[in-house]
């Protein structure tokens, strides 16, 4: 068994009494679980090579920088969730000085994980963004 948290890790009582308080007084209601965001978790720290930027909102309103660490840095517990941006592009580095650079577009791969897994999400640009709670935020998301 691994020893990587997991989606619940850091649910006490007080994080969850102040979870419950924030989704209570915003009338949210739950879009996922921890057992979907288990899915999403495993699917990404067992990639090889290059894994996405990942950012995201908690109810009680902080939203993360961009990380790519999807070991210890992720948003635990993941019950406090409202929203998970995905990033969907891969830099590649350039063969010379002169040469653009190039991005890899993961956006149908990624799709196809989160769909399968079972979240609501939707895709604007380059970001993939899962819903934690209802009704749905597009708050610093791009634009249709």
């Amino acid at each position: 068994m691994s020893e990587l948290p997991r989606a619940g890790a850091g649910h006490d009582d007080a994080t969850r009494k102040k979870i419950h308080a924030a989704v209570a007084a915003r009338n949210l209601a739950s879009a996922s679980n921890n057992t979907k965001w288990d899915e999403l978790i495993n699917h990404f720290r067992e990639l090889q090579g290059w894994r996405p930027s990942y950012r995201s909102k908690c109810v009680t309103g902080y939203v993360s920088e961009w990380d790519v660490e999807w070991f210890y840095h992720l948003p635990f517990p993941f019950a406090s969730v409202e929203w998970f941006d995905i990033g969907l592009s891969e830099a590649v580095p350039s063969k010379g000085r002169l040469l653009a650079r190039t991005t890899i577009d993961h956006t149908d791969e990624i799709s196809k994980v989160v769909a399968q897994i079972g979240f609501e999400f939707d895709v604007r640009a380059d970001v993939l963004r899962i819903w934690g709670y209802f009704p749905k935020s597009y708050e610093d998301f791009p634009p249709v």
